[in-house]
Parts: C-alpha cells; structure tokens; sequence
C-alpha cells in the first residue's frame, strides 16, 4: 500500500508490513513518542494494530481514518509521553492494553501522580496543571497484562520483554516473523546518528540504574541474537549488528554519573543522602531550573532529585 502523506508526520516502512511513526514538532516537551503499526495482514490480523504510538490528538485522529479498522492500542508503559495521547483512541472505541502495575494510571490523572511518586514531592494542584498541560485525559477502560506476556491478535503474536529499570511495567516488544525489537524508552534517544540527547531516565522513584544496565544488556543481547532491526519510541532505526544504542546509552549513564561524582566530592561526607541531594540540585546539573518557574520548575526538580539521588546511591554501593 501506498503511505499516507500527512503534515508533521513521518511515517516510514520497516517491514513490508511494519510502520514507523513519527511526529515532526509537538506544541509541549512531553506529548510525543515515535510508534508502530502493524498493518494488516492476511491470514495474521485482520486490523491494524497500533503499538505504543502516542501523537497529540489532531494527528492520531488523522493516523485511525488513515488505517481504520484499528481494533487494538498497547502501551509500553505511562509515562506522559508515551500516555498523555491514548485517550484518543480509547474514545474511538479502540482495546488498551497496558502493563501492570501502570495500568490504573490511565484511567485517573490521581493515581498517575499517586503512583509515579509526585505527590510525595509536590501539591496536588501542580501536578494535576501539570498533567492538563500535556494534554492527558483518561481512557474509559484498559486491558492489564503483565510484562512479558505473549500478546495474540488474530494469529498475530507480539512478545512483550519486561525492561523494569526505566518504569515498573516498561516494556519492549519483540515481532518474532518481522524479527523487529522495539526498546520503547530505554534511552536510545538519538534522532539521528551522532546526535546527542539526554539518554536513559530514571527521574522517578521507582527507576533503576542497575536494573537499566540490565535491560540494556538484555536488549543488546536479544538484538544481536534474534533481531534483524532495532527500533525505539525516540531514535532511528538500527540495523543490526550495530551496536551504537547500547553503546550509547551506557555511556550516557556513566558521563550522568560523572556529572555528579565531581560536585559530590566536595560535600561533607557526613551529610545524608538527602541533604547531599539537596545540595547538588541547586547546582543545575541536569536542569536549567533557574530559568524556570511555576509548576515546571517544581516538575523539573522533582525529576532532577531523584535523578542526582540515584547517582549519588550508586556512587556509595560502588565506591566510586
């Protein structure tokens, strides 16, 4: 089939039968990630089937007349740029299928903040602004699995791989016949060879730095073991056996930790944890938080917190 010509859209084959798409500009920071679709194949799945796609309304509207029948969405997880969006489809009727334990932050923006940690950190009227800012509303109803499940369409398969450290219930896919793995969010961030972004994240409560090593090296192994093409919700496609995302995103771990280490070493070493933390975030390591104010500035130090946090726990279990 011939590809849709759509304004601010960039939608490109990665298998005869695999779409990848991509929004060109986003009217927020946080309202985007690169998806797929599989579209419909005879004697596999009858529909297409839409993979983790979240694009601001106007497009996903245009992305469902394009395609339609679309039966079936699944998250990777909900963080806002992978969740602000999938109400869309939910009003149109489409199954949402998202991970446990994610799946209930979709359906009230309470317990997205509850579960993610801000309201620990923050009052309820900044991240409830927060939230309407970037566009979310609630889905009517989700479908729950847990991660590494098989999910079946048809006779459609798409193996879902548990990546734990970005968020509790992040998760890659694996397309056995196209022999496609999709990272989602782990932090291949790269829009194009040799860009720099700001690689893995782990600004929340739950992440992991460890367990995000893990998955990279998981990931990495999977790749080269199983896949012909890499694909993520923030970079280009990856042929294998290049090796650059993995690569990538460990290095950007350890210059993360760098960045941290060197401030840290000349703190009273009898400080706690959260006064260290405390101290570090004033520094503007990661943010340009004194460019900000209102509720962004609170967001942004909420995420930075624990950012340097991690670093500064994984700096004491390693001794670095």
């Amino acid at each position: 089939m011939s590809l849709p010509n759509i304004d601010n859209l960039q939608i490109s084959k990665v298998t005869e039968n695999l779409l990848l798409v991509h929004q060109i500009k986003a009217s927020a920071v946080f309202t985007r990630c690169d998806g797929l679709i599989k579209l419909p194949e005879r004697g596999v799945n009858r529909n297409a089937i839409i993979i983790d796609l979240n694009i601001e309304p106007q497009f996903a509207n245009v992305i469902y007349n394009s395609f339609k029948p679309i039966k079936d969405y699944i998250c990777s997880h909900t963080h806002l740029d992978h969740a602000a969006h999938v109400h869309v489809w939910s009003e149109k009727g489409v199954n949402i299928y998202v991970p446990v334990p994610e799946h209930t932050n979709l359906l009230d923006s309470y317990n997205f903040l509850n579960n993610f940690g801000f309201l620990k950190e923050l009052d309820l009227e900044t991240g409830m602004s927060f939230v309407k800012s970037m566009g979310y509303k609630k889905c009517n109803e989700v479908i729950s699995f847990k991660p590494g499940d098989t999910l079946r369409f048809d006779n459609f398969e798409l193996q879902t791989i548990s990546f734990p450290g970005h968020s509790l219930g992040h998760i890659g896919f694996f397309f056995p016949s196209e022999k496609i793995l999709h990272i989602s969010c782990m932090g291949f961030d790269q829009t194009q060879p040799g860009v720099n972004g700001f690689g893995p994240w782990y600004g929340f409560r739950d992440c992991s730095i460890e367990q995000t090593i893990k998955d990279i090296n998981l990931a990495e192994e999977l790749f080269l073991k199983k896949a012909i093409q890499l694909t993520s919700s923030h970079s280009y496609v990856v042929k294998n056996p290049d090796r650059t995302p993995f690569n990538y995103m460990r290095k950007k771990i350890e210059e993360n930790q760098d960045k941290v280490n060197s401030p840290l070493k000349s703190l009273d070493h009898k400080l706690t944890i959260g006064e260290k933390t405390e101290a570090l975030l004033k520094l503007d390591i990661f943010f340009p938080k004194r460019k900000m104010k209102g509720p962004m500035l609170k967001i942004y130090a909420f995420w930075e917190s624990w950012i340097i946090r991690k670093h500064i726990e994984r700096s004491i279990r390693k001794n670095l």
